[in-house]
């Protein structure tokens, strides 16, 4: 992980597995924040936990249910987002892709899909569910995909730069790349500061702005063509947030905080998270 000068901004605990502290540190060239871990090739241990939603196949409690739900309304909301700058029939690679569910949604509207995934546990549904899926990427042919998409998945890779260079080429000229990340420039963020469940460390790498999300991709070979709110993700966040303070009924309080940083982020645009749909520019 290549590392500007340090200027720490945030101290953030584990809440999911360690409960260990991170510090947080601005790049001021890259207009984003980074989680300093010192050795990368321990991060898997970080994941294994049953409350990582992610990676279940079967909704296992009232929240996890409600997750489910607010997914699969996701899932026709992504569609329409993106379906008039699909490709018809066109091939898919989701990063990332969990358990499959989004992979799954888009077969079912035609295209020819297939997911990177590194969770065994995870890989397999998609395998039970004949969705086609691989641990790297490494052995795709160049330009032989329409549309390379993660969801809520860069923040977790070690170098971001090296990554979308590498979606660059396995995109066909003027595919498209498809990139969900929490706003550290968001209220919800601004409001709950280190106990902002989007910190997420150690498994968030990285703490993207707007600003220094596009500058980053356009600097790699894409232009912006979209870019849109996730909007019911500001309500888990905040629901988290407020079950790491420690408050009483965190549901109740996450809707009604969620609530207003929704109303602020319709005038402001600083929205919980935001998906980018960058375009491949041609040579």
């Amino acid at each position: 992980m290549s590392k500007a000068k340090k200027n720490k901004i945030i101290e953030a605990s584990d809440h999911l597995v360690s409960g260990e502290s991170f510090l947080i540190h601005w790049d001021p060239i890259h207009q984003r924040a980074w989680t300093a871990v010192e050795h990368l090739d321990s991060l898997d241990a970080y994941y294994e936990s049953s409350d990582y939603i992610s990676h279940r196949s079967k909704p296992d409690s009232l929240i996890s249910l409600l997750y489910v739900w607010a997914r699969g309304f996701m899932l026709t909301y992504k569609y329409t987002l993106l379906k008039k700058h699909l490709q018809p029939n066109g091939r898919l690679l989701d990063i990332g892709c969990g358990t499959g569910s989004f992979l799954a949604f888009m077969k079912k509207k035609g295209y020819k899909v297939s997911g990177i995934e590194s969770n065994a546990k995870a890989r397999n549904i998609c395998l039970e569910n004949n969705i086609e899926v691989q641990t790297t990427e490494v052995e795709l042919p160049p330009e032989s995909f329409d549309t390379i998409s993660l969801w809520h998945v860069l923040e977790h890779l070690p170098h971001p730069e090296n990554s979308i260079n590498k979606y660059r080429d396995l995109l066909k000229p003027t595919g498209l790349l498809v990139v969900a990340v929490p706003n550290f420039e968001s209220h919800d963020c601004n409001h709950y500061q280190h106990d902002w469940a989007a910190l997420d460390v150690p498994r968030h790498l990285w703490h993207f702005t707007a600003k220094g999300l596009i500058k980053t991709a356009q600097g790699i070979g894409f232009d912006l063509i979209k870019k849109r709110a996730l909007g019911l993700d500001v309500f888990y966040i905040c629901y988290l947030s407020e079950k790491h303070r420690g408050k009483s009924f965190p549901f109740l309080r996450g809707i009604l905080k969620g609530s207003w940083f929704s109303l602020k982020a319709f005038f402001t645009g600083k929205h919980s998270s935001c998906v980018y749909v960058f375009r491949k520019r041609l040579p």
